[in-house]
């Protein structure tokens, strides 16, 4: 396809090229007919700036401002939930490799290449897992009694990380960060199908996580 379209693209120029040689050999000054104008543009920063002026000035700005405002407020109340998701019905636990291949080649400060695009790294090679994640349904109130439960046994540790609910409503109850898996990013990562699912690291030493599906 690329090379097609560079192809008709050439051949449009070898046209173009040899009307604009036939012409120029046959050129003749047939001198001025009317009056002449200078060719103007506007300039498209200058335009622009005009524009967000006139909308600062009839309060436009500030109405889309506040209705942006509204908009965020909204999707924090309320994002929209990852529906695919089923409930666990009994307890099982399995390991997760959270090895990657990369792209592109990971680079120091200096510029210096650390891991080649193609290599395979696994995080805990380079560091431990330090916390514990924890993917439930906040709309689902069996989900965030457990979620209490474990808060009080692993504190600080334990990230909740909402599948659908309210995660600004829980703040408010909790009085602690949650977190929203926006797009399903987080579950597709760790191929989570089943909520409430908690992610650790058991042991420093292991190379692998462990997802635990957990029945509210």
């Amino acid at each position: 396809m690329v090379r097609a379209v560079f192809l008709a693209v050439i051949a449009v120029l070898v046209l173009v090229l040899t009307f604009a040689l036939a012409s120029h050999a046959n050129a003749v000054d047939l001198g001025h007919h009317g009056r002449v104008y200078s060719i103007s543009e506007p300039d498209f920063l200058v335009e622009i700036q005009d524009i967000a002026r006139k909308k600062v000035e009839s309060g436009e700005w500030r109405r889309l401002e506040a209705e942006a405002r509204e908009r965020g407020k909204q999707y924090f109340e309320a994002p929209p939930a990852i529906a695919w998701l089923r409930t666990a019905t009994l307890n099982r636990v399995r390991q997760f490799d959270p090895s990657i291949t990369l792209t592109e080649a990971i680079q120091d400060a200096e510029g210096r290449v650390i891991f080649p695009a193609g290599t395979t790294v696994n995080p805990a090679d380079i560091a431990p897992f330090p916390d514990a994640l924890l993917y439930l349904n906040g709309a689902d109130t069996r989900q965030v009694a457990l979620a209490e439960r474990l808060i009080k046994q692993q504190g600080d540790r334990l990230k909740v990380v909402l599948v659908d609910g309210s995660p600004a409503q829980l703040m408010r109850k909790w009085l602690r960060p949650v977190y929203f898996d926006q797009a399903g990013a987080g579950v597709r990562r760790f191929r989570i199908d089943t909520v409430p699912a908690l992610i650790t690291q058991k042991l420093s030493s292991d190379r692998f996580l462990t997802i635990e599906e957990l029945k509210p």
